[in-house]
């Protein structure tokens, strides 16, 4: 069976832009052309499209289909998973900001108050954005991989979850103390510096190695803003370890 894009639109409901769309950035791309270079789609051709609307409808973007759908170990279970993950920590994400904003009294807050909550939700997500590209780039040997990966079972994925979903509400709180002023010392600041230690050794078990090898990951790829906490969370870490001697 081969259908013209026309026929193809009618029987799907899709329109005729959209599929030369899909073609143009090489997500769905016709199998055959007729002499007159019109498209031609095979039965192959409707699977593929079956799975992109199936992957479009639960809300992935379509660079994230494309991407897929060109692996061979393409696994949809995994793919949900993982946008199952990221949907949550949108809605973490947002969960802190409604947080944010009840504890205001709107009524008498400002327009300033008002924009530098939002604006930290901004920061955050942007950080939390670079962290996540950057924490799949680190170049870890060998055995340290197999112990990740040991230390992921041992913890269980629904830890590792939790602690994800803990990260933005504690870099909000690390940036509202450091653009209030707040010394690296203060006691506020260095609880949330015992946070922040104990949600990396929930992910490197405490070893140095690990760690040292995410934070090179990190500062090749920080953002200025980025650099600024984490040298701001480095300090009072100092002052920790000040205080145990």
């Amino acid at each position: 069976m081969k259908l013209r894009i026309g026929e193809l639109a009618r029987r799907t409901s899709l329109t005729v832009r959209t599929l030369r769309h899909y073609d143009q950035i090489g997500l769905l791309t016709p199998a055959g052309r007729t002499e007159a270079e019109h498209r031609l789609y095979s039965e192959t051709d409707l699977r593929t499209l079956q799975q992109i609307q199936s992957l479009k409808a639960i809300g992935l973007p379509l660079g994230q289909i494309r991407a897929a759908l060109q692996d061979p170990d393409h696994d949809p279970q995994r793919v949900i998973a993982e946008h199952i993950r990221m949907l949550e920590e949108q809605m973490e994400r947002q969960r802190a900001l409604l947080d944010r904003l009840k504890r205001l009294d709107v009524r008498g807050a400002s327009w300033s108050e008002l924009t530098e909550v939002i604006g930290m939700s901004e920061k955050v997500d942007r950080m939390l954005e670079t962290a996540r590209r950057v924490g799949e780039q680190p170049k870890f040997d060998d055995e340290q991989a197999a112990y990740i990966e040991q230390r992921r079972q041992e913890v269980g994925e629904a830890r590792l979850r939790e602690v994800e979903q803990e990260w933005p509400g504690l870099m909000a709180e690390v940036l509202r103390e450091m653009e209030a002023g707040t010394p690296p010392s203060d006691p506020r600041v260095l609880t949330l510096a015992r946070r922040w230690q104990g949600l990396v050794a929930e992910f490197t078990g405490g070893r140095q190695d690990i760690g040292s090898t995410l934070n090179r990951s990190y500062q090749q790829h920080m953002t200025p803003e980025m650099q600024t906490m984490w040298a701001y969370v480095g300090e009072a870490m100092k002052a920790l370890d000040g205080s145990k001697q």
